[in-house]
């Protein structure tokens, strides 16, 4: 665009600009699956911003908190537009809500999915053997 302005002197000034449209990201649904997952299984989601203007930032996180990386759970950036969270080996404490953030410069959406994890059940206090006499409490 161009803009020019003139004043009743004859005095004029001229400035050239360009506009620029950028599109917000969106990202394509994913899950974990329906059933809950039994633990030392192993998952991976990957999470594609579908539409939206580059440069792209994505990042992963779990219960609202930022997702650090560990010996069994780990994200890569796959291309510009798509990063997979893969779980190795998936324990009690994968549990919970994973989302997916694509942000621009024109805007930012995200994308939720729940890990239920099966555990096999643990004594919290291993019981021992009592004796009691017959009608005794």
């Amino acid at each position: 665009y161009t803009c020019v302005a003139k004043n009743e002197e004859g005095y004029s000034a001229r400035s050239d600009l360009e506009v620029s449209v950028m599109e917000p990201p969106e990202i394509l649904e994913f899950t974990f699956g329906s059933k809950p997952v039994n633990e030392g299984e192993v998952r991976q989601i990957v999470c594609l911003a579908s539409k939206g203007d580059e440069p792209l930032r994505i990042s992963w996180s779990l219960q609202g908190q930022d997702l650090a990386p560990g010996p069994d759970l780990t994200t890569t950036q796959l291309g510009s537009r798509s990063s997979m969270l893969m779980i190795s080996r998936v324990s009690h404490r994968h549990s919970g809500t994973y989302t997916c953030t694509a942000t621009n410069p024109a805007g930012s959406t995200f994308h939720s999915a729940e890990l239920i994890v099966n555990v096999p059940p643990r004594w919290t206090v291993e019981p021992t053997d009592k004796q009691f006499a017959q009608g005794s409490d």
